[in-house]
């Protein structure tokens, strides 16, 4: 069949079927029309629902809300990092704070008086402090001043004394 041959067929076609293409074509015309109004208000819903997002709280744009917010998290972590430095150097200079004392009161001589003679220590957290003993007597007190590093003194120690750095050690 030659082109022409072929045109002539179409062409009779259509002038014979002419109402019912018409026909096919309002009915496919008119569902396209629903369709595009259907997407029309779906695509007006989004928009209201996204102007309303971009519009954000207080009516605040959403994006300078969340550079606002990203900022506000840089600062905060950045005040993080420098809590953390200042806890750090506390916790260094706590390690040297006195963190254990200990007392104890004694009468050093049997035959008289009470217990007014202490001995009480004050040690940091790596066991150095002193260790500091008053004496009491009826004519005369006397205060011993010991130094103790890492639990140790090089003095000799009473038997309170030994007791009192025990214990403060070991609380």
């Amino acid at each position: 069949m030659s082109a022409l041959g072929l045109y002539k067929t179409l062409s009779n076609f259509f002038v014979t079927h002419t109402q019912q293409i018409l026909l096919y074509i309002s009915v496919i015309s008119f569902f396209t029309l629903i369709a595009f109004i259907f997407i029309a208000l779906r695509l007006l819903s989004i928009s209201k629902k996204y102007r309303q997002l971009m519009k954000g709280a207080d009516g605040k744009n959403i994006e300078a809300l969340l550079t606002k917010n990203l900022e506000d998290l840089k600062e905060t972590r950045d005040f993080i990092v420098g809590l953390d430095k200042r806890v750090s150097e506390l916790e260094d200079k706590s390690r040297l704070a006195v963190s254990k004392i200990y007392c104890k009161r004694y009468n050093p001589f049997n035959e008289m008086g009470s217990d007014l003679s202490f001995s009480v220590v004050f040690l940091n957290q790596d066991d150095t402090g002193v260790l500091l003993t008053s004496i009491y007597g009826r004519d005369e007190n006397r205060i011993y001043l010991k130094p103790v590093k890492n639990g140790e003194t090089t003095y000799a120690l009473s038997p309170e004394e030994q007791e009192v750095l025990y214990k403060a050690k070991n609380q």
